[in-house]
């Protein structure tokens, strides 16, 4: 795996080197962290849309072909042709949603986009990457076979180890040891005595489930709070069970023999004895719990002989078979990898769902925002003003306090003007003002003023102030139906509210009753 990220980071190195000359701007609401990956995502979409250009001349160079890739071709042909609608549709929504800059927006739409795809592969595989480096970090296995401890009063170190015999027959084993610290000198040992306090009670039994029923080592502690001090433990047979918890009951009978482990714990000057019985039964192993015993026997052999060094050599034989050794240890980074993919890939899928609810909102906000327009378009109607000039005196009005507060209607509408200043006629006009809000009230008040420039102004300010009042109508059944959605919203929140009120009440009084 770690070749893996050390790729994507460098791939993103070289690609952060050669768009170093791109020049694009960062919007306000870009977030922090994606900014520095703009440059990299505008090149890649350059190179992409060249790539795209040079398929289209091909393929429509080959069109006129046939022979044995045709079904290829034609595969190819679909996706291009689903890939076209998707962008055609893609472009509509932002054009409905910043009629003035469509294509702008859709060009950094797409690199936002893509910039947010590469920060997800950097977060993850730079993630991933620290993960590896840490897990390296503890290597605790040398080289030359040498398992390396805890420094002093580090505690003691768990290692996974996987010793491979070689040779004819061979064969691998996982073993799991608990390396302990390294040891202080008598000298040093003898400095630290009177700051001895306090007593740690053990558990014998270790993984036996009795000690009537011992078949497994027993675990006999040697520490003494959080100082190096051992427990030192005494035993009536010494070849069934050895003061460190070792249980060699491999040439024990079905009944078991009864062992006492004496435990002296020392402070100072004073000592206190506790014994044990323990009747130790012959093991039940599988094959490989009894080579993982050979191994942990000849480790500790050689823990015992090197206790006071740094290090320890690992037997290099066991079994008459030669043994190397590798040190396992968990790698979760390529878990995080993958999940910081999945959650990048999801948030690349929902990046136009939230365009959907923008959509959306751009609907509700046109239909909220119908009853003002018609009835500030029906009073420049009635003050005289013509169609147009009542067009462009709201276009007007909302451009100089149009501040932060965006409104759709009047966007469309200030497009409306534009298209007329720039010679498009106003049956045009009114017919793509209706067009692009796309909402039938709005086609309704197009097809009226359209009706106007053809037929006549006859009936139109009637028609509109019957349109105004109707849209006051729907103005308050739409602000009815907000209320109920709001009310269904707090609905759950008020259920939770009661359920912490009557549980206020009623634990108090469950006491009372039962000091009662």
């Amino acid at each position: 795996m770690g070749l893996i990220y050390a790729g994507i980071l460098a791939a993103l190195a070289v690609l952060l080197f050669l768009s170093r000359k791109q020049e694009i701007r960062a919007e306000p609401d870009t977030p922090a962290f994606s900014r520095y990956f703009l440059k990299p995502a505008l090149w890649l979409y350059r190179l992409w849309e060249n790539a795209e250009t040079k398929q289209g001349e091909k393929r429509r160079q080959g069109n006129g072909t046939r022979g044995k890739g045709a079904d290829g071709s034609r595969a190819g042909r679909n996706r291009s042709c689903r890939r076209r609608e998707a962008g055609l549709q893609l472009r509509e929504e932002l054009k409905l949603l910043y009629p003035s800059d469509a294509e702008e927006r859709l060009f950094r739409y797409r690199v936002e986009k893509l910039s947010a795809l590469l920060l997800v592969c950097f977060a993850a595989a730079t993630l991933g990457g620290l993960i590896l480096l840490s897990g390296s970090m503890e290597q605790r296995l040398t080289p030359d076979g040498r398992l390396r401890r805890n420094s002093y009063g580090e505690g003691d170190a768990q290692v996974r180890l996987k010793g491979r015999a070689e040779g004819e027959g061979g064969w691998e084993q996982e073993v799991e040891l608990t390396v302990s610290e390294q040891k202080y000198t008598g000298q040093e040992l003898e400095a630290m005595l009177p700051q001895v306090r306090g007593i740690l009670e053990q558990e014998v039994r270790g993984e036996n489930g009795t000690l009537d029923e011992v078949r497994t080592s027993l675990f006999l502690p040697s520490r003494v709070g959080t100082f190096p001090f051992e427990i030192s433990w005494k035993s009536g047979n010494y070849g069934l069970v050895r003061p460190d918890g070792t249980v060699n009951n491999g040439e024990v009978g079905e009944k078991g023999e009864l062992v006492e482990l004496t435990a002296i714990l020392s402070y100072g000057s004073e000592s206190w004895e506790e014994s044990f019985f323990v009747r130790v039964c012959p093991p039940i192993l599988t094959r490989e719990e009894s080579r993982e015993r050979l191994l942990l026997e000849e480790i500790r052999k050689e823990d015992e002989a090197a206790a006071y060094e740094e290090a320890f050599q690992l037997p290099g034989t066991a079994d008459g078979k030669n043994i190397t050794w590798t040190q396992e240890r968990s790698d979760s980074s390529s878990v995080i990898f993958l999940l910081v993919m999945a959650m990048g890939a999801i948030q690349y899928h929902f990046l136009d769902d939230d365009l959907r609810k923008r959509l959306e909102k751009r609907e509700r906000q046109l239909l909220l925002s119908y009853p003002e327009f018609i009835s500030k378009l029906t009073l420049l109607m009635g003050a005289g003003l013509p169609v147009r000039a009542a067009f462009m005196r709201m276009a007007s009005d909302y451009r100089k306090k149009k501040g932060k507060n965006r409104s759709y209607v009047y966007e469309e509408l200030l497009l409306s003007c534009r298209e007329m200043e720039s010679g498009v006629t106003e049956v045009e006009a009114y017919e793509h003002f209706g067009q692009r809000c796309r909402l039938p009230q709005y086609r309704k008040c197009a097809a009226l003023l359209v009706q106007n420039l053809k037929k006549g102004s006859a009936g139109l300010l009637a028609a509109l102030q019957e349109e105004a009042e109707h849209s006051f109508e729907e103005r308050k059944r739409n602000a009815r139906e907000e209320g109920e959605r709001a009310g269904t919203k707090l609905l759950f929140p008020m259920m939770m509210m009661l359920a912490v009120v009557m549980v206020l009440i009623l634990v108090p009084a469950c006491f009372s009753f039962g000091g009662m």
